[in-house]
């Protein structure tokens, strides 16, 4: 197993980018399994040691739970040289799939240990490594949803609990009603970020001065984006030209480069892009390069825009 940079999620240190396993379930892979076991075991030959699913990760409304016993069946049947007890698996929880595709959000007490107790069985654990609210529920206020985030925490069935697609705003609700990583309180933020979508800067910022690790989704823009990296910003196709690497790889390098508590978690679908992944971990930028990727200008679109409208924070 390859040695990898490593950076801290709470107690954890894991590789400095982990596997974003989504795409693993999209319905096109679905009868491509082997395919999407090998993805995992070249993510874990190579040195990857964070694993980021969810429970919604599925085809369909009614295989909900599959991307995460896809992930448990990967980890079970791998004979390579990666000590799979040094793999961290994260999940998330509190958006709702049901019959004819209809998306909603539950992330009441009931809500949440019912979603977590799925997961659980879905992974093959008794207790969750690193558990995740998934977005708001306007039907909640955020106090009580992270109430109940901290209620399957002190359950015992996770060891530590993070967040993703909060605002600043959240973020600061939920460490007063859970903490911070010093008082074993907030240990990840998962938020959309990459060359095209920055707006969450301030929360990045938020997460570097408390030690809480950020995991930017989408880390290139998304599957269709990220081969164009290039034709939408120059300057990381000139910059990649000058480490002889591609314009991914110069993205995920950016990511890193701009605070110690970064770890992106691109998507895979095919061994060989793993490769391509942890290749961008040996590119060290100059304070030059690095300026000039931060002069570029983001679209500020997200992929996944959360119209939902939003219930008072208290």
């Amino acid at each position: 197993m390859t040695s990898l940079p490593q950076r801290t999620i709470g107690p954890w240190s894991v590789s400095a980018v982990g596997l974003g396993c989504m795409p693993l379930s999209f319905t096109e892979m679905v009868p491509h399994r082997e395919q999407a076991i090998a993805t995992i075991h070249r993510a874990l030959d190579l040195g990857i040691t964070l694993l980021d699913s969810a429970n919604i990760y599925a085809p369909s409304w009614d295989a909900v739970g599959h991307n995460e016993s896809l992930v448990a069946e990967a980890l079970s049947c791998y004979t390579g040289s990666a000590n799979i007890s040094d793999v961290l698996v994260t999940t998330k929880g509190g958006i709702t799939r049901s019959e004819g595709e209809e998306w909603g959000r539950n992330s009441s007490i009931e809500g949440l240990r019912a979603a977590c107790e799925a997961s659980m069985t879905a992974l093959g654990v008794t207790v969750i490594d690193l558990y995740q609210h998934h977005r708001h529920d306007p039907s909640q206020t955020y106090v009580d949803q992270m109430k109940a985030l901290k209620d399957v925490r002190d359950r015992g069935w996770v060891k530590e609990v993070g967040l993703s697609n909060v605002t600043l705003a959240e973020l600061e609700v939920a460490l007063e009603v859970i903490g911070t990583p010093a008082d074993g309180g907030i240990v990840s933020v998962q938020n959309e970020f990459s060359p095209r979508f920055r707006a969450d800067r301030e929360v990045l910022d938020r997460c570097t001065e408390l030690g809480i690790a950020f995991l930017p989704w989408s880390p290139l823009g998304g599957a269709l984006y990220s081969k164009q990296i290039d034709e939408h910003y120059s300057e990381f196709a000139v910059v990649a030209a000058e480490h002889n690497a591609t314009a991914p790889e110069i993205a995920l390098a950016w990511l890193l480069n701009l605070s110690p508590v970064v770890i992106p978690i691109p998507g895979a679908t095919k061994p060989v892009t793993i490769d391509s992944i942890v290749r961008a971990l040996s590119i060290e930028l100059t304070s030059d390069q690095a300026a000039r990727l931060e002069a570029t200008a983001a679209e500020a679109t997200s992929l996944f825009p959360d119209d939902m409208p939003r219930s008072p924070l208290r």
